[in-house]
């Protein structure tokens, strides 16, 4: 008797509906298609039908990390142009300078050979398949592996021949082939001394022909993400541009001489409407070139050190000498210092009436006070994290401080604080004049209304115990259907915030992140 055997348009709508997130990307939409990217791995080696679909997906985002990875990725669209034609998001994150490769156990168990079978390569050494901190799904055989790679016809054996046209900077001069031998500085101020060390050429050789060669490919490229860099070498601004569909710039982990450095790179990119800075580093004080042409719609920054304050004056005072920012529409910012209050009350009275997502956070919470915005501010998504000095017990002097940022067209509200565990009896009269003021008739338009909580110590407080907190806290939120609660929660070994619905007999739930990327997709579509 011969096995069923599915249609592959019913294979096909599996696979489309699994990339999701990947099939209609947005600004955030990248973070919650990570979690997809197992399961496309997984279908993408069940039979040779299931190939092409997966394959199609995986190339969405591609992370390269090596040389023998770009080199592999290079060869592949040089012999598949149409290929290139799917790469929406590329990241560019090398391995530290001397760092071993990770061992195959670190990898997955699963491809550890047999003690008779000859050594096969890491993963992460010769798949140019996206690189994401996902273990390759198991069971998987060595040469299950091989057989995946060869499907998306990469051969690592072929050598990319790419020098019949000499290479040429966005001014039209020939571009050296590779980093100068003598490497490049950078002031290293992990120590108490400032010490200068210099990165070797090897290490950006292959960075510098990825820049040189795949901005002709990658023609839909609409996001580029540079992370891990420990210097942004000064030839790299002069390249970068060269992909000008990029209309997102991330910048993550990485180390430069000046923030007038990456401005130029921002400046340079004709359509760039987002930025996501998160732990960059510079030395000299801010010297940036006028952004005369940048439209910026959104801006999210990550900077939670003390030793960021002066990082985040050198962005408020760029934000502030742009021409126009009428049409920002989110911003992310964390409020290190006071003068910061200041400096951004004025960028956001210039955001007026564009901008609808807005999430800050501070340590302390008289900042928000000094933050009055203009009566015309239409926020739709408002995000704040109190302190855990001042949750629950200062509640009411917080509602107080952000009376004035709740808007008649907020739709979903976020409150988030670490360490709450030990206060949760003291909730219900904390969080009752909060109650009083969201459910005023004025707030119709508001559907969601969730109060995270942030750390370890409320990982172990089981959902039923946060239900019944919760009802007892905001129960006219409660009797509206809006009250939500969120955690963090280990997750495949990562740890993610999900909110749940308070109702007993309601199981909703979602990560947060979700959350952030509906709301942009029903934004942007609206």
């Amino acid at each position: 008797m011969q096995a069923s055997k599915l249609p592959i348009e019913v294979c096909e709508r599996v696979i489309d509906n699994l990339a999701i997130s990947v099939l209609n990307p947005t600004w955030i939409d990248y973070a919650v298609a990570l979690q997809s990217m197992p399961t496309l791995y997984a279908c993408s080696l069940v039979c040779c039908d299931w190939v092409p679909r997966s394959q199609h997906h995986l190339l969405r985002q591609v992370q390269l990390r090596t040389t023998r990875q770009a080199d592999a990725f290079l060869d592949t669209l040089t012999h598949h142009p149409h290929r290139a034609q799917l790469v929406q998001y590329l990241e560019i994150r090398p391995r530290p300078p001397h760092s071993p490769p990770p061992s195959l156990e670190a990898i997955s168990p699963s491809l550890i050979p047999s003690e008779s079978g000859p050594p096969s390569p890491t993963s992460s050494d010769v798949s140019v398949l996206p690189q994401f901190p996902f273990d390759v799904p198991s069971p998987i055989s060595s040469s299950s592996l091989h057989s995946l790679q060869l499907s998306v016809s990469v051969s690592n054996d072929r050598q990319t021949n790419l020098e019949e046209t000499p290479p040429q900077s966005e001014t039209g001069d020939p571009v050296p082939s590779s980093i100068p031998e003598s490497g490049i500085p950078l002031r290293d101020q992990t120590q108490d001394k400032v010490e200068v060390i210099y990165i070797p050429p090897c290490y950006y050789n292959w960075i510098y022909k990825v820049l040189m060669r795949l901005p002709p490919l990658l023609v839909n490229l609409s996001i580029l993400s540079l992370r891990d860099l420990p210097a942004l070498h000064p030839r790299f601004i002069r390249l970068v541009p060269c992909f000008k569909t990029v209309k997102a710039l991330a910048l993550q982990d990485l180390a430069s001489q000046s923030f007038g450095e990456i401005i130029q790179l921002v400046n340079r990119l004709p359509q760039l409407r987002g930025l996501y800075f998160n732990d960059l580093k510079w030395d000299q004080p801010a010297r940036f070139f006028p952004s005369h042409r940048l439209r910026l719609e959104h801006l999210f920054s990550f900077f939670d050190s003390s030793r960021s304050k002066g990082m985040m004056t050198d962005i408020l005072d760029w934000l502030g000498s742009l021409k126009d920012l009428s049409g920002l529409r989110s911003l992310r910012f964390p409020l290190l210092d006071n003068s910061h209050s200041s400096k951004l009350h004025h960028v956001l009275r210039r955001c007026t009436p564009s901008l609808r997502f807005l999430d800050l956070w501070s340590d302390n919470v008289d900042i928000f006070k000094s933050l009055s915005l203009s009566s015309h501010l239409e926020l739709e998504f408002l995000d704040i994290l109190i302190p855990s000095s001042h949750f629950p017990n200062d509640i009411p002097l917080f509602s107080s401080r952000i009376s004035h940022l709740l808007s008649p067209s907020l739709v979903y509200l976020v409150i988030n604080s670490f360490g709450m565990l030990e206060s949760l009896a003291e909730l219900p009269s904390s969080l009752k004049d909060l109650d009083d003021a969201l459910t005023h008739p004025k707030f119709t338009r508001l559907a969601y209304l969730v109060i995270g909580l942030i750390g370890v110590r409320v990982r172990n407080i089981d959902r039923e115990t946060l239900r019944a907190t919760f009802r007892n806290a905001l129960p006219k939120s409660y009797q509206r259907g809006i009250l939500w609660v969120a955690k963090s929660i280990e997750v495949d070994g990562f740890l993610e915030r999900r909110a749940y619905h308070i109702c007993e007999d309601d199981d909703r739930e979602f990560s947060m992140v979700q959350l952030e990327s509906s709301y942009f997709r029903t934004s942007e579509s609206g």
